[in-house]
């Protein structure tokens, strides 16, 4: 269960990456013809941008739900005995989460605070 709530939790804060971080950048850098270009090549980054609340919403909750879901229900460690599956999927899981909070933080930063800051 952890290992798809961490799973989720990336892809939800890749979507607030694609709704706010990505247009702000390329504007920023001058390429907002090429951020339309790329609209008109995958439309359902315009729905992200359209449904952005919903998406830090459901990102939210993925992310409270990575952190607080071991603490609360610890996984039982079963393992193989010759296998390393466990030790290799204990060794992504936890910086998989961190990437995830960090990608969050920063489309939430494009999508709330920098249009506060910058008006």
């Amino acid at each position: 269960m952890k290992h798809l709530v961490t799973f989720a939790s990336l892809f939800t804060s890749v979507g607030t990456l694609f709704c706010c971080a990505l247009p702000a950048l390329f504007v920023t850098l001058g390429a907002g013809a090429s951020f339309a270009s790329l609209t008109n090549a995958i439309p359902q980054l315009i729905w992200l941008g359209e449904h952005k609340t919903l998406v830090f919403v459901l990102g939210g909750i993925f992310l409270t739900l990575g952190l607080v879901l071991p603490k609360l229900f610890p996984p039982p460690v079963v393992c193989d005995i010759d296998g390393n599956a466990c030790a290799e999927t204990k060794s992504w899981s936890q910086p998989l989460l961190y990437v995830s909070i960090a990608l969050y933080a920063i489309g939430g930063f494009f999508a709330y605070l920098a249009p506060i800051l910058l008006a």
